[in-house]
């Protein structure tokens, strides 16, 4: 029944409250609509356009109704809030806050009170588990199946902010690839002090407003890498939140941030800031809760909630990978390497990759691999700096030039990894070769042969090279303390590497003798005979 159509013709006494209730909201009739309909509502910031309105409506209807009409027309609201939770425009917990706001505001519209407060959560009940009429009395079933859709009429269109113009868009999932040991966190610690600072963006590229950075990082230590890196950067770090893990379900304990299962505390921490623009994710492939990231299906699923998130808060989130070495001689375009899935690419709105410039060392480029809101961005180029940044505390910093360069993303790609081509070696160091086990490992044990393919992809281990020959990498694994067990008996067994459940840490004191002993010549596939596991 529709109540506004069933209300008989206003009295002047009605008229008159009718417009007093207008002015009280703000709402009165005149051009200043149109204007106060211009300014960006709270409501409309967190969101967005089409659920602010709604909430103004269902506010107003009751407000404008006659005294008899309110209780009902404020259950017809309920069912409208309950229809924009379902839809997936609101949260519930908004719409129950709403709800007892316009029932107080009203004295509960003569009511008991417990009687208004049962009629909201049972609307907040049908919001969680969508029943029909005839299903209400027969007990909880489950809820049909069924499409979520909009009709296009129904959405207004809305204006895309950038919090770094060209590159960041708000409320988007933008990814930040290349190989270990180039620069990608420090990128991350220079983002996060320019949004905490409303700083500007190098070349002229603009600035932003300042606001909140939510920074989550697998592979850094907090005070001795992290704190350093953002205090270099000039980070204002009242404005920087690290999340170092979650609780358990239970509410006990502590274990790694999940996206599978945790985007829920991630956006309720975002909202209790109130003025969140950055979420970094570094690397994401420590936080797909189990995930190898190499399914299509599964991958999408873990990305959707952080990019709905995202969305519905306008919060840029940046994730940072790694490449992969091309296929077919290292020819496969710069947009096709990024690690795991394709769907990752796919979920990003933007993509940048850190290469090494060919001609100079200590020089890194920051190109674009893909832009689907903006027009190609030119390239920038930086350079890692030392600054000390406490007493006996030093940390690199990102230093950019002045000039946009004009390289192309695959034909620089393809430059660098062909010079290191050419020396006969692989171009990563035991720092890089740390890095990247620390990210392939950190979601759980992994099949040896699949880290010996990923490392030969990121151009860490030679072609014909086992990892139990790479002397950066036996460094390296003694380093982090990782183990090599075997998993299984017989012909369908297979050794896996894992990192130890502490954190990771040398494994030997400072100054004690290694413990790695000569390689033995007929040391297995895996370093199953002899050698350090």
């Amino acid at each position: 029944m529709n109540f506004h159509q069933s209300r008989a013709p206003l009295t002047a006494a009605e008229l008159k409250r009718r417009a007093e209730a207008l002015m009280a909201n703000g709402q009165a009739a005149g051009p200043s609509d149109a204007e106060d309909s211009r300014a960006e509502s709270p409501d409309e910031r967190q969101y967005g356009p089409t659920a602010a309105k709604i909430l103004r409506d269902v506010k107003r209807g009751v407000a404008l109704a006659s005294q008899d009409a309110k209780f009902a027309v404020f259950t017809e609201a309920a069912t409208t809030l309950a229809d924009a939770v379902v839809n997936q425009w609101l949260p519930k917990n908004v719409m129950v806050d709403r709800l007892s706001e316009i029932a107080v505001a009203h004295g509960h519209f003569g009511r008991d009170r417990l009687e208004v407060e049962e009629l909201i959560a049972r609307y907040a009940d049908r919001a969680s588990t969508p029943q029909k009429p005839d299903q209400a009395s027969s007990g909880p079933k489950q809820a049909k199946r069924r499409l979520i859709a909009h009709r296009a009429s129904d959405l207004e269109p809305e204006k895309l902010v950038w919090v770094w113009p060209g590159r960041i868009p708000e409320g988007k999932l933008v990814l930040l690839g290349g190989p270990p040991g180039l620069g990608k966190s420090q990128l991350t610690a220079f983002m996060s002090a320019i949004v905490s600072n409303g700083g500007h963006w190098p070349c002229g590229e603009g600035s932003t407003l300042p606001g909140d950075v939510i920074f989550m990082s697998a592979e850094d230590g907090v005070q001795d890498t992290i704190i350093p890196r953002l205090m270099a950067a000039g980070a204002d770090r009242e404005r920087v939140h690290i999340v170092s893990a979650a609780t358990k379900p239970d509410g006990t304990g502590r274990k790694t941030f999940s996206l599978k299962t945790d985007v829920d505390l991630l956006e309720e921490m975002a909202r209790k800031i109130g003025t969140v623009r950055l979420i970094i994710v570094d690397p994401i492939s420590a936080y797909m809760g189990g995930s190898d990231g190499n399914g299509n299906v599964e991958t999408r699923e873990v990305l959707e909630p952080l990019a709905d998130m995202a969305n519905r808060l306008r919060i840029a989130v940046v994730a940072v990978t790694h490449l992969n070495k091309g296929g077919g001689g290292g020819n496969q375009s710069a947009l096709n390497r990024f690690a795991g899935s394709i769907a990752f690419v796919a979920a990003a709105r933007a993509a940048f990759a850190v290469i090494e410039d060919p001609e100079d060392d200590e020089r890194r480029f920051l190109l674009q691999a893909k832009n689907n809101l903006g027009k190609k961005c030119k390239g920038l180029a930086f350079r890692l700096e030392q600054r000390l940044v406490g007493d006996d505390v030093m940390s690199s910093n990102v230093m950019f030039e002045g000039d946009h360069v004009s390289e192309s993303i695959d034909e620089a790609l393809s430059a660098s990894e062909n010079r290191g081509a050419k020396k006969g070696q692989s171009s990563g160091g035991k720092e890089d070769v740390m890095q990247f086990l620390r990210d392939i490992l950190s979601a759980g044990p992994v099949d040896v042969l699949e880290v010996e393919r990923q490392a030969r992809a990121a151009a860490l281990l030679e072609d014909d090279k086992r990892l139990s020959k790479s002397k950066a990498f036996r460094d390296a694994r003694t380093e982090l303390g990782i183990k090599s067990t075997r998993d299984g008996f017989g012909p369908g067994s297979r050794y896996v590497l894992e990192l130890p459940e502490a954190s990771w840490a040398p494994k030997n004191p400072m100054g004690a003798p290694s413990q790695t002993g000569a390689p033995m010549d007929d040391l297995g596939a895996h370093g199953e005979v002899g050698g350090l596991q």
